[in-house]
């Protein structure tokens, strides 16, 4: 470890919480000189805002940045006493033990867990996994390209998805990470909607797989099939059944990744997926509220056990992961890494795991009433509007006794929104800057508005990013997302109303402040499109 590795870590370290939480990650995490926020709205520390976009990302918590700062001080201890490379990989050992047991998964034989600067960076270790001593070449099924990560179908081919990678070096989005691999790879995908932005059927879908599944074997290539265990949308294809059947008929041929980079998957769910001897893709930045990004991926016994090592990686892979990220017992895999600690990772780790522990510190009948109030409560406030059209969705489900609750229950709503009568519903570009203007504190944008509505103005919402759902650009939905550290907030925050009833009141209050607030930016965005300052994501005032 050399004296310019040490300065450098021991300048980050002293850096204030902001800065250590985008460090070691890609251009995704770069923050707007203006608004001090990423490309997703959030900022690297607490902010005052509704928010309910976790199905893009969040701003941490309180809770979390403590988190960040007692580990801080664990890493400047460690390297003021020269002994950072050992204590950060004693970290990382941590963390992945932290988390196999907050989400059960030490209760399956064989899992191991490696932790990923992002979900879109665990992608690119599934397809290592899948061509390990398999000579064929790979056939990548990605399942709803347009509503999982950005960069998800280059990584699932092998390729660069940003021109930063997580170690700093400058990369070319599209260009393959190591050109060897990806040469073995294609990718194939699965459109989940129609040309006019509609959901397929179910069985649709499933017969689409099932055929290409069958046509990639013939052509003599193993398979990689993506289930997606919840989009930014909602959305899960293909069905549990068809893969299940997919493997069965072709049990030598075919791996499976889970895509459940949401988190919005139960611990019975996770495990049942380990126990089928799936791999799970999974981040603790979605519905857990940790900040982005806080990658990892999950590996069931038949990939590689504990006594099994997964080999040397591919070079390019130098660029992404570093040693202590992987488990200790994989020698090789790791010593094609570097030593030098990702500790941006290990910080953003730290507040993830933090959320994970209170979310399920929670009371659980707490936790359920929420859950259920979210679900009675958005499709409430949003509908009947001349503005705002909800897209359908399958009612609750009751029978919660048998149910995984994080499967059964809705927590994202994707809805249309349209300057009103029988105008068009806009495009992706408009609902960018409402995206960015319901962000912001804009009690001051309309001259002659009643106290009640400057009220309205100055109250900032967090929603989830517009998504793009037809082929194209003018059919896009924004989100609402319930996330963890909401939940938590409202079964424990007094602040919010003297008991749970009371805070669910005033969640119903603030939605229906948010209504209020899109329908009036819709209605006047032609003007406001002019009026106001805009940048890349919106002054945060």
């Amino acid at each position: 470890m050399g004296p310019n590795f040490l300065q450098h870590e021991r300048d980050l370290l002293k850096m204030p919480s902001r800065s250590l939480l985008v460090a070691g990650g890609d251009g995704r995490m770069s923050l707007h000189p203006i608004s001090g926020l990423n490309k997703y709205g959030c900022a690297p520390e607490p902010r005052d805002v509704l928010a309910v976009g976790s199905c893009t990302a969040s701003s941490p918590s309180p809770r979390a940045i403590q988190a960040v700062e007692d580990a801080r001080e664990v890493l400047l201890r460690a390297l003021n006493e020269d002994d950072l490379v050992a204590v950060s990989h004693e970290m990382m050992r941590d963390i992945r033990v932290e988390l196999a047991h907050e989400l059960s998964l030490d209760q399956v034989p064989g899992a191991q867990v490696i932790l990923t600067p992002s979900g879109t960076d665990a992608e690119m270790l599934g397809v290592s996994l899948a061509l390990r001593d398999d000579e064929r070449p790979l056939c990548n099924i990605v399942s709803g390209p347009a509503e999982v990560g950005s960069g998800t179908t280059d990584a699932a081919a092998g390729r660069h998805f940003d021109d930063q990678t997580p170690r700093g070096a400058n990369s070319t989005a599209g260009e393959p990470v190591n050109d060897v691999l990806s040469e073995r790879v294609h990718v194939e995908t699965i459109d989940l909607r129609d040309d006019r932005g509609k959901m397929r059927p179910e069985a649709e879908l499933d017969a689409q797989c099932r055929a290409m599944v069958a046509q990639a074997v013939t052509r003599g290539e193993r398979v990689m099939v993506h289930i997606v265990a919840h989009s930014k949308t909602g959305a899960h294809a293909p069905s549990l059944g068809c893969v299940r059947g997919i493997q069965a008929q072709y049990p030598d041929d075919v791996v499976v990744m889970i895509d459940a980079a949401q988190g919005r998957i139960s611990r019975r769910g996770l495990r049942a997926a380990m126990e089928e001897g799936w791999l799970v893709l999974f981040t603790g930045s979605k519905f857990y509220g940790g900040p982005p990004f806080s990658g990892a991926l999950f590996v069931p016994q038949n990939f590689a056990s504990p006594d099994e090592d997964i080999g040397n990686l591919p070079e390019g892979y130098r660029g992404y992961f570093t040693a202590g990220e992987l488990p200790t017992e994989w020698d090789e895999g790791r010593a094609s890494l570097s030593n030098h600690p990702n500790l941006g990772l290990i910080l953003r780790w730290h507040a993830a795991l933090a959320e994970i522990k209170a979310y399920y510190a929670a009371d659980s009948s707490d936790r359920y009433c929420v859950l259920r109030a979210f679900e009675r409560i958005v499709p409430a406030a949003l509908a009947n509007s001349e503005h705002i059209s909800l897209e359908p969705a399958d009612p609750p489900v009751d029978d919660d006794g048998s149910t995984p609750l994080l499967e059964s229950k809705k927590t994202v709503f994707s809805f249309y929104l349209r300057p009103g009568g029988d105008e068009k519903h806009f495009g992706v570009e408009p609902l960018r800057d409402i995206f960015a203007w319901m962000n912001r504190d804009l009690e001051g944008c309309w001259e002659d508005a009643s106290d009640s509505l400057r009220e309205v103005l100055g109250a900032r919402f967090h929603l989830g990013q517009p998504v793009v759902t037809g082929k194209r650009r003018d059919l896009a939905v924004l989100r609402v997302a319930l996330g963890g550290p909401f939940v938590v907030q409202l079964t424990e925050d007094a602040r919010l109303g003297a008991t749970l009833e009371a805070r669910i009141d005033d969640l119903e209050r603030r939605f229906k402040m948010l209504r209020r607030k899109l329908e009036f930016l819709a209605q006047n965005y032609t003007v406001l499109a002019q009026t106001l300052k805009m940048d890349a994501l919106g002054a945060d005032q």
